[in-house]
């Protein structure tokens, strides 16, 4: 089966929307499923950086990746694991006599196999500390402070301008963001120890931190996520304006597409997406939402969540790979169970603590997923059905039986939003993008939040030549698996009907078959009016639906996200020519 991609998303334990249920996936993922099972064994053979599966040389990362995934993960669903406990006990018995794990370092010039090391030592740096965040063991923290004093020891040959220089070229795998991925786990361990010289190596690092072509964006961007945690701990705004200059400089250097997706390696060498990538930029935009409330972050956070985050998870909850083509998504994929499995259960629970936000006494909602906010005296719940009914219950968990404001942000993909209580209309007041109800709340109240949602036509570049169709937050492609006809050859030539109404697209509702179906988007699905290049006197149509169903599986084979735009496309390029 494959996707056409057309003209171009609190309580977990209690709610059951599509962000719920899809964390809850990728949980059961870590905790339960397979292959491979991630038992205490396999988790732990890159601690010691023993063979037997891939990646060991990255010691700690993947162990670190669990440790930490799951400390947030049960951080936010409240949950445990035993297991959990027994692989922090077992990778502090492998922590090396000098305080860094796996392999020793090489003396002399730095090897790739040194990058190696430190990449993982940095993974498993921060998973420590989410750890210690979660269960406050004292071994825990004293094993971070051990690894951190290896480092700020190593600091002075990895921070020299001969390493930064030799491995700031196209190392890729083993570049230099092996060495500053180190920076959140620094950070943090200042923030929780208050010793001077992790802040000191911090600073050292955050200064030699620089994007260029070709270089893996994971790496980069949880550098830059550092680099915020940085900001956070000393209130100093020349981090906070680094890190906002480098968010901006990856969108506008192309590096964002159309779904909200970061290449794994930067341009020019955009060849397949990667979870691990996705996750940081979705957690980057909402950390800089959250320190500055301006809207272009919540933007691409939402772009991102409902579309690439939600087609990059598998059937299975593992996150991962997928090939890209100028036309989109091409075989092959991959599950990336070795880092995006974990790193996109770190960014699923991380969004939880973006829903909502309280500012002098008025509580927000700004992302329209599950969740839970409070401000003082009062505290409501989010149980979203967006993607059926695209509508959102707030219920009033907590009241103090005084006057508060509840805001609700209009996104920049609907026309509006209305709120009702008892199935009456309320009255709100219109500001900054919000719409807000003052009144005295009870507890057990229920508001209902519709939202307007917009269908709107995305072009590509400044050409004109091909676009992308979107309806609410999600982009929607042509499934071949019930309009196979729609890929007979030759269908770039096919012709689409792209109706519009007030200036606005109109595209006629489709009756959404398997509505009940896991991860479903039934209020997103379209009929697309066509006339086939290879029989243009008969006319077609096809189903447009959210690339976000992919994960509803199996694995699709295909998906190509841009629909060649034809002269006979009212309003588009009349000059295109089909290739």
């Amino acid at each position: 089966m494959r996707f056409l991609l057309c003209l171009l998303l609190s309580a977990a334990a209690v709610s059951a929307g599509n962000l719920t249920d899809r964390f809850n996936l990728t949980l059961k993922r870590v905790t339960r499923d397979g292959p491979p099972v991630f038992d205490e064994a396999f988790i732990l053979a890159d601690a010691s950086a023993q063979p037997g599966r891939r990646f060991t040389e990255f010691s700690g990362d993947v162990s670190g990746r669990y440790i930490g995934a799951l400390s947030l993960a049960f951080r936010q669903n409240g949950a445990g694991s035993s297991l959990l406990d027994h692989v922090v006990s077992g990778a502090i018995k492998l922590q090396q006599p000098d305080g860094h794990f796996g392999a020793p370092l090489t003396t002399g010039t730095v090897r790739d196999s040194d990058m190696a090391t430190l990449w993982g030592n940095g993974r498993m740096l921060i998973g420590l500390l989410e750890y210690y965040d979660l269960t406050h063991r004292a071994d825990a923290l004293a094993s971070a402070r051990k690894l951190g004093d290896f480092l700020v020891r190593i600091g002075p040959r990895f921070n020299s301008e001969e390493v930064r220089t030799a491995y700031n070229g196209e190392k890729f795998a083993v570049g230099y963001i092996c060495w500053t991925n180190s920076l959140e786990g620094l950070v943090e361990l200042y923030r929780v120890t208050r010793a001077e010289p992790y802040l000191a190596l911090a600073r050292d690092i955050a200064a030699r931190t620089d994007r260029h072509p070709s270089q893996h964006s994971h790496g980069f961007l949880t550098t830059v996520r550092g680099v915020v945690a940085l900001y956070k701990v000393t209130g100093e705004k020349r981090y906070l304006e680094q890190a906002e200059a480098a968010w901006q400089d990856v969108l506008d250097s192309g590096n964002v597409l159309v779904q909200g997706a970061v290449p794994e390696m930067f341009a020019p060498q955009i060849k397949r997406d990667e979870g691990c990538s996705e996750a940081d930029w979705l957690r980057l935009s909402l950390e800089l939402w959250d320190l500055t409330l301006q809207p272009k972050y919540m933007q691409q956070a939402q772009l991102t969540l409902f579309n690439e985050m939600s087609m990059n998870q598998f059937h299975t909850g593992d996150f991962g790979h997928h090939s890209l083509s100028e036309a989109g998504y091409v075989p092959p994929f991959a599950h990336a169970w070795w880092c995006c499995t974990f790193h996109g259960l770190r960014a699923l629970a991380a969004v939880f603590r973006s829903v909502f936000h309280a500012q002098a006494g008025t509580l927000s909602y700004d992302l329209p997923v599950d969740g839970q906010g409070e401000a003082a005296g009062l505290t409501v719940r989010a149980d979203s059905a967006l993607e059926r009914t695209a509508s959102v219950q707030l219920t009033v968990a907590k009241a103090d039986g005084k006057p508060h404001d509840l805001r609700v942000r209009v996104p920049q993909w609907a026309s509006g939003v209305q709120l009702s209580l008892s199935g009456q209309p309320l009255q709100t007041s219109s500001q900054d993008g919000y719409q807000t109800v003052a009144r005295i709340w009870k507890a057990g109240e229920v508001l209902r939040v519709t939202y307007a949602l917009q269908t709107r036509l995305v072009k590509r570049g400044g050409e004109g030549r091909q676009a992308a169709v979107f309806h609410g937050p999600w982009l929607l492609a042509v499934d071949q698996a019930t309009s196979p006809a729609y890929f007979d050859e030759p269908s770039n030539e096919n012709k689409v009907s792209l109706p519009e109404t007030n200036g606005k697209l109109a595209l006629k509702p489709a009756v959404a078959s398997g509505t009940a179906a896991r991860f479903a988007v039934p209020v997103a699905h379209f009929q697309l009016s066509y006339l086939p290049g290879g029989y243009s006197i008969q006319p077609q149509t096809a189903l447009l639906r959210p690339i976000a169903e992919y994960t509803a599986g199996p694995d699709q084979n295909e998906l190509d996200f841009w629909l060649p735009l034809v002269p006979t496309s009212e309003g588009l390029d009349s000059n295109y020519k089909p290739k």
